[in-house]
């Protein structure tokens, strides 16, 4: 293994600044050749190297050290196509580059247990490797925008469609994130060619959590998607509601990844059940703070929001009770009701405002005539009141 690959490290030193001009196009044959037949000699001479190796840590290293030293050469051949931009590019030199690209990936494929899929990708490996698989990766974005999916949404998974080694949000340095984004694109183009869900959006989140794709970016756009709940226009009840449902989704999804995004951080899921719960007790601790700013310090003493009415608490309930029933006012439990009356209303007659006597009015059938009487006749004087003062 160390003679052929020796030849193959001189073959790029000896024409390193070779002006492949001055040989005639049999020389450039001779030497492709001569190539081909050293990449080919390397394929059997590892595979019969490898088994003479008789425990793991030894294969291990084997296989590591040739993994490296193939990684130098490509990029020594990428740094010297580089440094000549001015000479013709020789078509040797992408033929070589090529050849230990797939020579790596016979490594990668054959000799997975002891190959470093943390080690870095061969400069200028992926811009090869997105020549051999553009069809995938337009068939994405083709699907994609064929969807009704979140803008942002579109451009995260754009973004990380790029295959991009140095710039952009999701950068593929290792052997390890290339395969992670390989797997991830192939799991998204199945869920857009699969009957899409009413809300799509919600079905890519998930599927996020079920590849483990925690990267930042999608963490963030996540908490974002939940900020459409906790700073919308919902009351409490309907926030958290929505939120537990939520919750109960994410937590029924399973994670179906071999290996997350980023092993360094945790994956998507617990990041996104913890957001969740931290959302669900800051709305309880909004609420509570809500609910005792409205109540009176002192048991006492009136609340600071607290005003008379001149009429009954039968009275009080009955017209409360209208006002739901044809919906000029919106509770989802009575019971909120009655606490604001208790803590912000005294009636005529001073009585005892109790949830439970509140209750007992609220539900009184039929009421009776003196009460409906009474009412109707407040809001005859307002629509009297109206017609003096406000219709012209």
């Amino acid at each position: 293994m160390a003679a052929t690959l020796t030849k193959l490290k001189g073959f790029v030193q000896t024409y390193q600044g070779y002006n492949f001009e001055d040989i005639s196009n049999a020389e450039k044959d001779e030497l492709t050749s001569f190539v081909s037949e050293i990449v080919q000699a390397m394929r059997w001479e590892i595979e019969e190297d490898f088994y003479q190796r008789h425990d793991d840590p030894e294969k291990n290293k084997y296989i590591v050290n040739i993994q490296s030293q193939l990684a130098y050469l490509a990029d020594e051949v990428s740094g010297f196509e580089d440094k000549n931009v001015d000479l013709v590019s020789p078509a040797i030199f992408d033929y070589l580059l090529t050849e230990t690209f797939r020579l790596l990936e016979h490594l990668k494929y054959y000799f997975s247990d002891y190959f470093d899929f943390e080690a870095k990708l061969p400069y200028s490996y992926l811009e090869w490797y997105k020549k051999g698989h553009v069809l995938t990766n337009n068939q994405l974005l083709t699907k994609l925008h064929e969807t009704n999916l979140d803008h942002e949404l579109i451009k995260l998974i754009a973004d990380f469609n790029q295959l991009d080694q140095s710039e952009g949000r999701f950068q593929m340095k290792t052997w390890k994130q290339l395969d992670y984004l390989v797997f991830a694109i192939e799991a998204l183009i199945k869920a857009f060619s699969d009957p899409r869900p009413a809300d799509m959006n919600l079905e890519i989140l998930k599927l996020f959590v079920t590849i483990d794709f925690n990267s930042i970016y999608v963490y963030a756009y996540f908490i974002k998607y939940l900020e459409r709940f906790t700073l919308g226009e919902g009351s409490f009840q309907e926030q958290q509601q929505d939120l537990l449902y939520i919750l109960k989704l994410f937590r029924q999804v399973r994670v179906d990844a071999k290996v997350p995004y980023d092993s360094r951080v945790q994956s998507l899921k617990i990041s996104v059940v913890e957001s969740l719960e931290a959302e669900l007790n800051y709305l309880e601790q909004r609420e509570k703070l809500y609910l005792q700013n409205f109540k009176a310090t002192n048991p006492e003493s009136p609340s600071k929001f607290y005003f008379n009415v001149a009429v009954t608490l039968a009275e009080l309930m009955f017209f409360f009770r209208v006002m739901l029933e044809v919906k000029v006012i919106y509770t989802k439990f009575n019971s909120y009701l009655y606490e604001f009356i208790s803590n912000h209303i005294k009636t005529e007659r001073a009585e005892n405002i109790s949830k439970k006597s509140m209750r007992n009015h609220f539900n009184n059938k039929p009421f009776p005539d003196r009460v409906v009487q009474n009412v109707k006749s407040w809001l005859v004087k307002m629509v009297a009141h109206i017609d003096l003062y406000y219709i012209v």
